[in-house]
């Protein structure tokens, strides 16, 4: 069965020029006469036959809509579980009915899945944790339905957001503030972008108090517990464990404390330990010792995603809009605050 990928490479068109002529839009999008007869004359002889649930959903209610969660499946299932449960409570909040399609992805690698979906309709898609090729990937592409970006900023599209950079600041100077210039930073990926932008503000922060964190004191890890619990008995036994270390996330805090147990290290009086509340934010406060984070609110994140997709798609708000949430800072006894 031919597909709009077939007739876009025989017409020399982008994906979405093709689905934008077959959905009836070419003359509102200014695509040229010649190029939607070519469209409809190539699809005629590849005996194109479009989706059927596309058709069906295309006239459906005005308050039922298809709803695309495009997921990296290189992030654990807890943290997409928590976004998933926001994104229900909103639809039930909306009385809408909302068929959701939850589709996976490898990281890099968007563009793969979504010509793979192409033949489905959607009214609108939300896409969470992209690296920057995927970023860039999206950029080139000219979508016809809402988009809403998780924890991503694009001139193009429409995002809800954390201001991260800030995030990376805040524990920095949690630190500073206690009197501790001797730090390091335990992460499962420098580059990605959320990721590194937490990194950034925490460095950036102690280099402009005059205390810059030494490059051997930047740990790389996998995203697993036991990785984080390896590397920690690995500084340990180069003789130089920082007085304090910002885990980028609480999967790797839980196992830097396991380790830190093990290895008859005390936390905080021995290292002070900070953490991003992100995928186990029902046992960090039972840790030993409890965790100092600052927790992100997934499922309050999904919610608005959805909120603000169905503005969209109702024309209520104007594409791009760029909506923020607030993390929630809170004090355990891994890093608890200074003494006054």
């Amino acid at each position: 069965m031919s597909t709009i990928k077939d007739i876009a490479r025989e017409a020399g068109v982008s994906i979405a020029t093709v689905s934008i002529v077959l959905n009836g839009k070419g003359p509102e999008r200014k695509i040229s006469v010649e190029t939607q007869k070519r469209i409809h004359h190539i699809a005629q002889q590849l005996n194109y036959v479009p989706n059927q649930s596309a058709k069906k959903l295309r006239s459906a209610q005005k308050d039922s809509y298809a709803i695309a969660f495009y997921w990296a499946t290189d992030f654990r299932i807890n943290y997409l579980a928590r976004i998933t449960l926001g994104i229900q409570k909103e639809i039930m909040h909306q009385n809408k009915v909302v068929h959701l399609t939850v589709v996976p992805y490898e990281v890099d690698n968007l563009k793969k899945q979504m010509e793979t979906t192409q033949n489905e309709f959607f009214n609108g898609i939300i896409i969470a944790n992209m690296s920057d090729s995927d970023m860039a990937y999206l950029n080139s592409c000219n979508i016809s339905y809402p988009v809403v970006l998780f924890n991503r900023e694009s001139p193009k599209y429409s995002s809800v957001t954390m201001d991260n950079y800030t995030i990376g600041c805040n524990v920095a100077q949690h630190f500073l503030d206690k009197g501790i210039y001797d730090a390091g930073v335990l992460t499962h990926d420098t580059t990605f972008p959320i990721m590194r932008m937490w990194m950034n503000g925490f460095l950036d922060t102690f280099a402009k108090a005059g205390h810059p964190v030494a490059k051997e004191n930047i740990i790389l890890c996998t995203t697993s517990s036991s990785s984080a619990i390896d590397v920690t008995k690995k500084l340990y036994a180069s003789g130089h464990m920082p007085r304090a270390m910002f885990c980028e996330s609480d999967v790797l805090a839980h196992g830097m404390l396991y380790a830190c147990h093990e290895l008859g290290v005390s936390i905080p009086d021995d290292v002070e330990v900070f953490t991003i509340g992100i995928n186990m934010a029902e046992f960090n406060d039972y840790a030993i010792p409890s965790l100092s984070r600052i927790d992100i609110p997934m499922g309050k994140i999904g919610e608005e995603c959805l909120h603000l997709l169905v503005n969209l798609i109702e024309k209520k708000q104007e594409n791009p809009t760029v909506v923020y949430i607030e993390g929630s800072k809170i004090i355990g006894q891994s890093s608890p605050l200074p003494n006054k």
